[in-house]
């Protein structure tokens, strides 16, 4: 592909390299450059997508033919590099979470509205199946009225804490130097997932967190008890700890309940909805198998370009998640409830 909006890949390691076949996968996006410090991954950035590497990412930075920069290094960094290529004038995709606290993320978002730039964290899985199955019950209305959901990610490997370019030989995810830790890796999708379908504000919330099997520098286990205005509890949680994983979904209605679980912790399989209709039970299944929908959003950057329209994600919802999980540590570090206010 000769034309479409060039996009450069800051920080190509096994995250970057995942953003790189998605962008090449997109009609209306190019690949034109990659960044890493390594140089085996910019040999595999060169050979894999024929696209520049440079080994500063400095130097990405000051390339003029990047439009957009993906911010794809160890979470720690995503603030410190976001607010760099906002100075080189570039628009932004950023790996989530998008900053280590709301503050962080309110001077990205504040800093690219001076310039007239685009802020867009890869909240990724708001395509995935899983989570379209749970949005077209609630909006159907088959289960009633909401009153409880639990929202989880359960598993148990060392796949989670070697995720990253150097593998175990650096599991950056259980170190707290680079914003490793469950929270920071789970809580963007899962509050940012349950923000979308709750109906009113969040009033309040009560979290654990600890690191219990894998580390004892970061959480490799949270959960949090969210409260809502109109009455909705709900626990959002995630854990490499579990040997036997829990259902990613249960949600309870007065007329029904709907549960997602089965296949591998991350290739959740099946949902049952289960009600009652004139006291004869009724129960519907749903093949929600094939993992997530992550290719979703590239698409739509790709049209919002075009159109010159606004990301869906949009900036109060990403302070809003940012917020939510700056609580959650609050709770969990003093052990109180904590009353949200913004």
């Amino acid at each position: 592909m000769t034309d479409g909006t060039a996009i450069g890949v800051l920080g190509v390691g096994r995250m970057g390299l995942v953003h790189c076949e998605l962008i090449e996968a997109t009609d209306g996006l190019r690949l034109v450059a990659a960044s890493s410090r390594s140089e085996e991954l910019r040999a595999i950035a060169s050979s894999r997508f024929g696209v520049k590497t440079y080994e500063r990412h400095e130097e990405i930075l000051s390339d003029a033919s990047v439009e957009w920069i993906v911010i794809a290094t160890t979470s720690d960094q995503h603030h410190h590099w976001a607010l760099e290529a906002i100075e080189a004038g570039k628009h932004l995709i950023i790996e989530k979470p998008i900053a280590m606290s709301f503050r962080e993320t309110a001077e990205i978002y504040d800093a690219a509205e001076r310039k007239g730039l685009r802020v867009i964290p890869h909240q990724s899985r708001r395509w995935d199946k899983d989570f379209a199955l749970v949005r077209r019950v609630l909006e159907a209305g088959t289960l009633g009225s909401i009153y409880r959901i639990e929202t989880r990610r359960t598993s148990y490997s060392s796949g989670w804490a070697g995720w990253g370019a150097q593998g175990m030989n650096n599991p950056w995810r259980l170190k707290k130097d680079y914003g490793g830790g469950m929270l920071n890796d789970w809580a963007p999708h899962l509050v940012d997932q349950l923000l979308l379908i709750a109906s009113t504000p969040v009033e309040s919330v009560y979290a654990w967190m600890g690191g219990k099997v894998w580390t004892d520098e970061v959480d490799d286990h949270f959960w949090a008890e969210l409260l809502f205005e109109d009455g909705l509890s709900a626990r959002v949680e995630a854990s490499n700890n579990f040997r036997i994983p829990l259902p990613r979904w249960n949600i309870v209605g007065t007329e029904g309940t709907l549960q997602v679980a089965g296949g591998s912790s991350d290739q959740w399989s099946e949902g049952r909805l289960v009600r009652e209709l004139a006291d004869i039970p009724e129960e519907v299944r749903y093949d929600v198998s094939g993992g997530e929908l992550a290719a979703g959003f590239y698409p739509e950057l790709a049209a919002m370009i075009v159109r010159k329209e606004d990301s869906s994600i949009t900036p109060n919802q990403v302070l809003l998640v940012m917020r939510i999980i700056d609580l959650i540590k609050d709770s969990a570090r003093t052990n109180k409830t904590i009353e949200v206010t913004m």
